[in-house]
């Protein structure tokens, strides 16, 4: 995905965020770096949130203060910056595994505590990468825990979803967006659903045709929490989207799946009319859904 993929709505940034400390730029090549924040005493363990697609590491610490709790709770916590990755996520999973090796070399801590999360793109490959953690067993690290806020999950469902905004042509960004999308899809995985079938389960976090879930069956014991807000009133004003248009269709399909698989810590976190940008705008896509005090409170629970 390009600095531009799995965007799904556009990201803004602004807000004000003050830091205790200033945060480390830690260059991993030419494109890749991170953000990495270190408390005083010694780490207990390490908070990975990645950024969703149209921002960056940086513009992510202006709209949440997760990382400022988390430091006075002795997390190191890490900003990446990834922009060049597509729908098969093999470029996230390679910087994930270089800034855990590094972040657990020098700072010693345990990489058996390390919990990830993000927003949007970014909770894709958080989501992807603790599958293949668990199902390739190829990755430095398989998550103690792991937080996504409105991922989209279903690549198949996906498609047909940008599908419908084409054809119902009433907003001319969610239209630029879809027609983007659809050719990056069919260009990444090698057609369309229909032609390219395999390539879509592969790939998928969630397949909800398939009774197995697909790629999530490997997330079965791992702590999940997913954070959601559907927004129908303004997906139907904004964008003529209805519920089998959202993020929450899928995600909450998933949740449904791994409780009744067994698992006992997959948690939906569905808000209202708490989505706003840093520029003030209404949008049920953003980081604001996220209680960041909540967030810590749950990561702590898993920390035990």
């Amino acid at each position: 995905m390009t600095k531009y993929i799995i965007t799904l709505l556009l990201i803004f940034i602004g807000h004000t965020n003050l830091f205790s400390q200033n945060p480390e730029k830690v260059t991993i090549d030419s494109t890749h770096f991170y953000y990495k924040l270190v408390p005083n005493s010694k780490p207990v363990g390490t908070i990975i949130i990645l950024h969703g697609g149209s921002e960056n590491a940086k513009g992510v610490m202006k709209q949440i203060t997760l990382d400022e709790i988390a430091i006075k709770n002795n997390f190191v916590v890490i900003f990446p910056n990834i922009e060049d990755d597509d729908f098969k996520m093999t470029v996230s999973q390679k910087i994930l595994d270089i800034i855990a090796k590094q972040v657990v070399d020098k700072h010693k801590v345990s990489k058996e505590k390390i919990f990830l999360g993000g927003l949007s793109g970014g909770a894709m490959q958080t989501i992807t990468y603790t599958e293949r953690a668990i199902r390739d067993k190829n990755t430095y690290f398989i998550p103690k825990a792991i937080f996504a806020l409105d991922p989209p999950l279903d690549y198949e469902n996906m498609y047909y979803r940008y599908q419908r905004e084409v054809e119902r042509n009433f907003s001319e960004v969610g239209v630029n967006e879809a027609k983007w999308f659809l050719e990056e899809m069919e260009k990444n995985l090698g057609g369309t659903p229909e032609t390219a079938k395999d390539e879509y389960i592969k790939y998928s976090m969630f397949s909800y045709r398939q009774k197995d879930g697909g790629n999530a069956k490997y997330l079965l014991n791992v702590p999940i929490r997913i954070y959601t807000e559907p927004g129908i009133e303004w997906q139907l004003k904004n964008r003529h989207r209805d519920l089998y248009d959202l993020n929450c269709t899928d995600i909450s399909a998933l949740i449904n799946f791994l409780q009744l698989k067994g698992s006992k810590n997959a948690d939906i976190v569905v808000t209202h009319n708490k989505g706003v940008r840093p520029n003030g705008m209404k949008h049920p896509h953003s980081w604001s859904i996220m209680d960041s005090k909540n967030c810590m409170a749950w990561i702590l629970k898993q920390l035990k």
